[in-house]
Order: structure tokens, then sequence, then C-alpha cells
């Protein structure tokens, strides 16, 4: 095909149109932006390569919105499981007290009484929560990526309520040095807006926060860690490792604005004990509570 003349040049600007709106490749955006993902990864024109299907559990049907998978969820977790020797995605599916931050999910995605959230997409009441939510990843992440930490929705309940995605400082962005680093808990500072962000869902626990009296029945975040010199002394002298804190300054733990928020006691997928709490010791309740409750 000849591209020279009006055709051509017409053809050359759109390019160079589109080459300037294209996000920049290691900017600030998150993960399955710019080049780390490509559509084909997910999505599938006829679901065939070679008169092979291409969707990974190898069905021969085709599915919703030229999906890889029987839905969002199944892509994701092709990559995100944890079994695929090619991918570098990391595995969702290994509850934890401590690295990965997020956790992990239980082995059975669809039981609503497995430790943490459950991932089978029926509706179901969120603890202190007025509406139910059907939970899948694309729920709480978009999967096209965006410029918001892990890639969090604004309002992941889907309500309209006027939820933003939390700011979270990292030291390795996505698409900087190595992606395993990404993922460490120290790479990262909670600043700002993770326990309103999981209110969008567990939402009937504002009624509790705004007295910020515990005896109410909702332990307060958001909040201080210290009520004295000697707390905070305490805080400092701890040699176990931290529970996660918010700090409003960015400032890694320990610092004097550490507050306690939602991700302090509870792991965001899961955790292999019940309500998704860490256990600071790998083994006791007890050991969380008493990093703040110094006894």
């Amino acid at each position: 095909m000849h591209l020279g003349g009006p055709f051509g040049r017409r053809l050359a600007r759109a390019l160079l149109v589109a080459a300037a709106l294209w996000p920049a490749a290691g900017g600030a955006g998150e993960w399955h932006r710019d080049h780390a993902l490509v559509c084909s990864d997910c999505h599938t024109m006829h679901n065939s390569k070679g008169g092979l299907p291409m969707r990974y559990d190898d069905a021969a049907d085709s599915a919703s919105r030229l999906l890889r998978g029987a839905g969002a969820t199944e892509v994701c977790l092709a990559c995100h499981r944890g079994d695929r020797p090619s991918s570098s995605a990391p595995s969702v599916l290994a509850p934890s007290n401590w690295d990965p931050p997020g956790g992990g999910f239980g082995a059975d995605l669809a039981d609503p009484a497995h430790r943490g959230h459950a991932l089978g997409g029926e509706p179901i009441l969120p603890p202190e929560g007025s509406e139910p939510v059907s939970m899948g990843c694309a729920t709480c992440h978009e999967p096209h990526g965006n410029a918001s930490y892990r890639n969090l929705r604004d309002d992941p309940s889907g309500r309209g309520r006027p939820t933003v995605a939390p700011v979270v400082e990292q030291k390795v962005k996505a698409g900087e040095g190595r992606p395993g680093d990404v993922y460490l808990r120290a790479n990262l500072v909670y600043v700002r807006g993770m326990s309103q962000w999981c209110m969008s869902c567990h939402d009937l626990l504002d009624a509790g926060h705004a007295a910020a009296d515990p005896l109410l029945g909702a332990h307060p975040w958001d909040r201080a860690l210290f009520n004295s010199t000697a707390d905070f002394a305490a805080w400092r002298a701890l040699t176990a490792p931290r529970v996660p804190v918010q700090n409003a300054a960015g400032l890694p733990a320990p610092d004097e604005g550490d507050q306690v928020f939602c991700l302090s006691c509870h792991k965001a997928h899961g955790s292999p004990n019940d309500a998704a709490l860490i256990h600071a010791d790998g083994a006791t309740r007890l050991s969380t509570c008493q990093q703040c409750h110094n006894l």
C-alpha cells in the first residue's frame, strides 16, 4: 500500500497525536498500563489460535467481552493464581500475616465464610455494610489500569458514594526496578483515604467512628497511636514486625504522626486468621493488639 500523498500525511499526523496522548512507559501509573499488558493477554477476537481455544481454561465457547475466561475474576487468576511459570504476576491465593501487604484469598473463593473477601460473584452483605456487594477482582481494581495505588477504583461498592482511591506512597512504583520490590511492605507508606475507601462497602461503621468511642462497639481508626510519650517510646522501641500504620506526612514508621487504620488490623484480601486479622507474631491476636495497647 502506498502511504504517500494526503492519506499518508493524515495517517502520520494521527500516529503523532496518538503517540502524544499515550502515557509514557514507566510513568506514575500502576500495573496494567502502558506496555505492562497487551489486549490479547485478557481478550481474544475469535477464541482460536492454530485451531485451538485461547481461553485459559481451554473451553471452546466464547465468553462475554471477548474475555479469555468465564469472567473477569477467572482471567485475573489466570496470571495471579501463581501457577503459571511464564507469569511474573504475584499470587493472590496465599493468605499471610505479612508480605505481601494485601494478603491472599482462601482456597474456596466462593465461600463467604472464609477468612477474607470472597470472589464468588454472588452479592453478599459485607460485615457492617448496608447493601449487598458482588465481589470480584474488578470490584476493587480497575483491570485496564489507572494512576491509583494497585489500580484501586473509586467507590468500590458501586453505590455512588463519594469515595476516592487511597493515597499510598511507594519507594519503587510499578514499572520501576524489580517487580517483586513493589509488593513488599517495606516499600509502602499509607498516607490517607484507605479507611474511607473500605467504608464504601462497610458503611455502617461510620456511625461508631463519628463518636470515636470504642465503647460504642467500633474500634476507632485514623486516630493517633499514642496517648503519651511513653506509648510512643514503646512503639519506637518495638523490635517485632510492626503492623501497618497511616501517616499523613508520608513518613515511615516509627513516627509521632503514625495512626491506626483499617489495615493495621486486617489484611485486604485475607489472612489465615478470623476476620482476615493480622497476627503480628504469626500466632496470636494479642500480639497485634499490644503493639498499640502496651501492657
